[in-house]
């Protein structure tokens, strides 16, 4: 029996480790090989911070923030979690996943009772994109304060 040359067994191994290396890498989606999000599904929103605008004191404003799937992969969204349970509920989200360039809407209510000024909340999305699995957006307002209230409404 013939010995194989130690150069060509080592090239050999390493090609193999690497195809093995690839194809997981390719298969889990934790890969920059074709860009990001190529295999995986991948949390997307407009924008990070969501602008609500001025805000009447006491007022509950309903605002729905779009979410797409930018990946491959379904997008399977989790729950929806907010940083101020008093100020911010969520109506509803996505229970159905998100195919490829889906979208959906996360229904909010922002009740301004017992804040003033330039408020910023945030709310935590929890998906199974393994790059990002807590997304966060910050929802952003401005309440009137009583004092401003009072004065336009005497103009």
């Amino acid at each position: 029996m013939r010995e194989v040359p130690h150069d060509i067994q080592s090239r050999f191994l390493f090609w193999v480790a690497f195809s093995a290396f690839t194809i997981a890498a390719c298969w889990t989606g934790h890969h920059h090989f074709f860009g990001v999000g190529y295999f995986r599904p991948v949390l997307a929103t407009e924008t990070r911070i969501f602008d609500i605008g001025e805000v009447l004191p006491d007022a509950v404003v309903e605002v729905e923030l779009t979410i797409t799937n930018g990946g491959w992969r379904s997008l399977q969204v989790a729950g929806v979690r907010t940083g101020c349970a008093s100020c911010i509920r969520i109506v509803s989200f996505p229970t159905e996943p998100l195919r490829r360039n889906g979208t959906g809407q996360i229904r909010i209510t922002f009740d301004s009772k017992s804040l003033s000024g330039k408020v910023r909340r945030s709310i935590l999305i929890l998906s199974n994109d393994p790059v990002h699995p807590v997304y966060s957006i910050m929802v952003d307002a401005v309440v009137r304060c009583e004092k401003e209230k009072e004065a336009n409404g005497n103009e």
